[in-house]
């Protein structure tokens, strides 16, 4: 299956700094990552690992959760930004682990899922 070319972008706060992950999906399909010391790391993807971020893309459903409550004493230690792009479309997620942690539903799950995937493409991680 030919598609048109997507990017997906996800940048990671955490408690000692930040990851940045840049994957394009196309004819040569690769992944970019940029941690907060500023080493970059770049490879190709192989056909099977496109294929799966492809799958995740195709199931993201968009997490409508139930506002958490103000004043709440837990701090997050990690947020998440996910731009995905292409063509015929844009998305993009925010989100803290609290959010996912708060949440009695399965509504984060595509989006942490597609997260979990990119930065397991990420062989130095």
């Amino acid at each position: 299956m030919k598609t048109y070319p997507i990017a997906i972008e996800l940048t990671v706060w955490f408690d000692l700094g930040l990851n940045q992950y840049e994957v394009t999906i196309d004819g040569i399909s690769k992944i970019s990552v940029k941690r907060t010391d500023d080493v970059l790391h770049s490879r190709e993807l192989t056909a099977a690992e496109t294929q799966i971020l492809l799958d995740a893309i195709e199931a993201l459903q968009v997490p409508l959760a139930e506002e958490t409550q103000a004043g709440s004493n837990n701090k997050a230690s990690s947020s998440y930004e996910l731009i995905i792009e292409s063509a015929h479309f844009s998305l993009e997620f925010n989100w803290e682990n609290l959010d996912v942690e708060a949440c009695n539903t399965n509504a984060f799950e595509s989006v942490t899922k597609l997260a979990s995937l990119v930065q397991s493409l990420d062989l130095d991680h």
